[in-house]
């Protein structure tokens, strides 16, 4: 008999029979850590190295901060009131 430390559970591999290792509820995958979970972001064109980039709302809901992917220049937009439904915009 196999090892049980031994199984490895690669998404997209997963036995997809009923009542196998993958499908038990006791060995569901947990949320990965970076996953995109509707978090909030502003989508950003660097004009500086002509590329765009994400800029994920901070934990205290205050401001987006990022780099341009590129050459790393540091941006931070604050949240203004009232706000905007804009979701793209030009950096400098």
């Amino acid at each position: 008999m196999p090892d049980p430390r031994d199984i490895v559970d690669i998404d997209g591999l997963r036995p997809t029979q009923p009542g196998s290792r993958a499908t038990s509820p006791h060995h569901q995958q947990p949320p990965q850590a970076n996953a995109p979970a509707n978090k909030p972001f502003l989508m950003i064109w660097f004009r500086c190295c002509s590329t765009y980039g994400r800029l994920p709302k901070s934990a205290d809901g205050l401001s987006y901060s990022g780099r341009c992917p590129k050459c790393l220049a540091k941006l931070d937009v604050p949240v203004g009131e009232g706000g905007t439904n804009r979701r793209m915009f030009e950096a400098e």
